[in-house]
């Protein structure tokens, strides 16, 4: 049978299970260029939000007492939110590169039609 001392000791938090953490948010954070499709702009933007309102959290807790790390958090905040601002630029890319796509295609399809008449 497992104590309770060997299941906290399993389950105890470390300095490098959050560096892992940071290594994988910070790397969910950047924007590529590389996008193909619209959902996967949107779901990393959700995630940028959901992390936003997770810091605002933080701060509207008063956990952190110091000022210079009151202030590290608001920059981080600004910097997330001008990552969601270039996902939304990104999005518009992403369209504006399908439409091209479509115009051609339509395009195509309107000159064959006349081809054959």
């Amino acid at each position: 049978m497992t104590t309770l001392k060997e299941i906290e000791r399993k389950n105890r938090l470390v300095e490098k299970d959050f560096g892992d953490i940071t290594e994988i948010l910070f790397k969910s954070f950047l924007i590529n260029r590389t996008y193909k499709k619209i959902s996967s702009l949107e779901k990393k933007e959700e995630l940028v939000l959901n992390f936003t309102d997770f810091l605002e959290k933080y701060l509207e807790f008063d956990i952190v007492s110091s000022k210079q790390n009151k202030l590290s958090i608001i920059n981080f905040i600004d910097k997330l939110n001008l990552q969601r601002e270039l996902l939304e630029v990104e999005k518009g890319n992403i369209n504006l590169t399908e439409l091209k796509v479509v115009s051609k295609r339509f395009g195509k399809k309107a000159q064959s039609s006349f081809e054959k008449q």
